[in-house]
């Protein structure tokens, strides 16, 4: 029987390894959405909004290596720009399907919903409105039976490529078309890359030089490892070497933090955060391997890095850099197994070993809770295998980032982009992609407000996260950036918060609300125990900061002319107005 052409896109990405797809319905994306659900091997994940469940898909991609986010045509689109810039800043795989206008509709100029009323009408604005937002910038594409295989390809060939989004544009009369099979052989642009085996020679052996002329040198894994499969090389590699690693903020338990060779997290000159001597030993270091880490503010410790960037090397997916020097078309794969076959473990090469930053439960049980014994028993909950969603918030990055993780864990974060209000929906996407994995999200009650109206979908699809709701009444991450932390701007409504899993529809859950380290304690023993999914609100002081939130406020200062303003001083300031 001759394929459909939804049934020819659908059958690729079930290729990829997907079995759920998460989206809103709409009229000119019916006919996707009615493959979907008619498709046996695939689940329908509907979401409360279009946003949502672009931050979904994102979250089911991290896991499971691909997301799907199916929306409609304008009105519905543009919902997900957020969460498809989101996936392109972070290297996530993200596949949008979206409806439009039909080709009759368009060949007569029928103006209908969902356009911005231009005159004729720009059936193709949205498209090109997406494309900055896909993979290598021209990845959004309009599907016809005639084109079908060969854009399927091409798309697919290029998010695998590039590991960013990808967007299909269906014109509503086309997805039941038999779909035109192309004769003869297609070219298709970025399938099934190959390095250049001059260049990949010479990037192993400059590369062996430097680590062999070397008087200390350390390797920096980023989160790129994960997004193109090269965990498994990258760590034969780093145990070829025997050389210490270090790792970014966003690059956490790329690598087990078990490791023998593992050094800890390098936050540079991050007051608060800063290991000092693990600082003093990495910018000693005369020879730095980067394996793909991303160099942005938080992943860069507020641009306070201070090793010579001449000493510094990134295999990057498609080219590495060695000092100054670019070498192109040598795949991060190739690199890897090569100096994984070569690589000399260096005798006498000085070694760094981690030291745990956060210990073991501390505080009396009618203590208020504050942020480090929070942080205790968010590490000590942790068990191997669990999948932990680092939320945009304050509070959970710098705590997570200085938690000691289990083996197996992986941890997840928007650090890149920045979105208030990913977490709960992207949590979404990782239970669905791993259901026998526990997803845990530190969470905070500004961002939670922007997206929680997709909590009843954790339970409508069987999915039980433990979500550990802090209530410090605001946003802490903007208290700490701008003019003065208690700008109106800065306060949230007042939202009961344990109330909500039960107003959405789920009827089991474990939630509670708690104010004192003793309740803290009971609840997360209970979570420990759940079989169902968990909902802790966790009260904090609305002005209480977490270690390294005072640096933060520091440096921003200098925008509003105060440069030297601290936490403790703002504080003592505001106790001295209310006297």
């Amino acid at each position: 029987m001759t394929q459909t052409v939804i049934q020819y896109v659908l059958s690729r990405l079930k290729e990829l390894g997907i079995t759920d797809m998460f989206g809103c319905p709409g009229d000119f994306v019916y006919p996707v959405c009615d493959a979907i659900i008619d498709d046996p091997d695939i689940r329908w994940i509907g979401c409360a909004n279009e946003l949502n469940a672009s931050y979904a898909a994102d979250g089911y991609a991290r896991t499971k290596g691909v997301g799907v986010v199916v929306s409609t045509y304008g009105a519905g689109e543009l919902c997900t720009f957020g969460g498809l810039a989101g996936a392109h800043a972070e290297n996530v795989k993200v596949v949008a399907l979206t409806g439009m206008p039909g080709l009759f509709e368009q060949k007569h100029d029928h103006r209908s919903h969902h356009m911005i009323a231009d005159q004729p009408p720009a059936f193709d604005l949205f498209s090109k409105m997406t494309m900055p937002l896909t993979a290598g910038g021209d990845c959004s594409a309009i599907i016809t039976p005639q084109n079908c295989v060969y854009e399927t390809e091409r798309l697919i060939a290029a998010l695998l490529y590039h590991s960013r989004p990808v967007h299909f544009a269906f014109p509503r009369d086309v997805p039941h078309q038999p779909v035109v099979m192309p004769e003869g052989k297609m070219e298709i642009p970025l399938a099934n890359p190959q390095s250049n085996a001059d260049a990949l020679d010479a990037v192993v052996r400059e590369i062996l030089h430097r680590v062999n002329n070397a008087k200390q040198a350390c390797i920096f894994p980023g989160y790129l490892l994960r997004r193109y499969g090269c965990v498994g090389e990258a760590r034969a590699m780093i145990e070829a070497s025997g050389l210490p690693f270090f790792v970014g903020a966003q690059d956490k338990a790329v690598l087990p933090e078990s490791h023998p060779q593992y050094g800890g997290v390098y936050q540079g000159h991050w007051q608060g955060l800063a290991d000092p001597a693990l600082t003093k030993f990495v910018e000693a270091c005369d020879c730095i391997i980067g394996l793909g880490p991303e160099s942005h503010d938080f992943n860069n410790a507020l641009a306070t890095m201070q090793f010579d960037f001449k000493a510094t090397m990134n295999i990057t997916p498609h080219k590495t850099r060695i000092g100054m020097a670019t070498y192109d078309n040598v795949e991060m794969k190739d690199v890897l197994t090569a100096l994984a076959k070569s690589m000399p473990k260096r005798a006498g090469m000085p070694e760094f070993k981690h030291a745990p930053s956060i210990g073991a439960p501390s505080g009396s049980a009618t203590d208020p809770i504050t942020y480090e014994p929070l942080f205790e028993r968010i590490q000590a909950l942790l068990r191997p295998n669990d999948i932990l969603v680092a939320d945009t918030t304050l509070a959970a990055m710098l705590g997570t980032v200085r938690m000691t993780l289990p083996e197996g864990v992986d941890i997840e974060s928007q650090l890149s982009w920045g979105a208030i209000g990913w977490g709960t929906p992207a949590i979404l996407g990782n239970c669905i992609a791993a259901p026998e994995r526990r997803c845990v999200i530190p969470a905070g009650d500004g961002g939670h407000q922007m997206t929680a109206n997709d909590m009843g979908t954790f339970y409508r699809y069987g999915a039980k996260p433990i979500f550990l709701m802090v209530n410090n009444d605001g946003y802490l991450a903007e208290r700490a950036t701008n003019r003065n932390p208690d700008e109106e701007y800065n306060d949230v409504a007042k939202w009961n918060n344990a109330d909500i899993p039960a107003a959405m529809g789920c009827r089991d859950w474990y939630t509670t609300k708690v104010n004192t380290l003793g309740e803290l304690d009971t609840a997360l023993d209970e979570a420990s125990k759940a079989q169902s999914g968990v909902y802790i609100e966790i009260m904090v002081a609305p002005y209480l900061m977490p270690k390294g939130g005072d640096y933060v406020f520091k440096l921003t200062g200098a925008l509003f002319g105060r440069p030297e303003r601290t936490w403790e001083g703002w504080m003592e300031e505001m106790e001295a107005k209310t006297r």
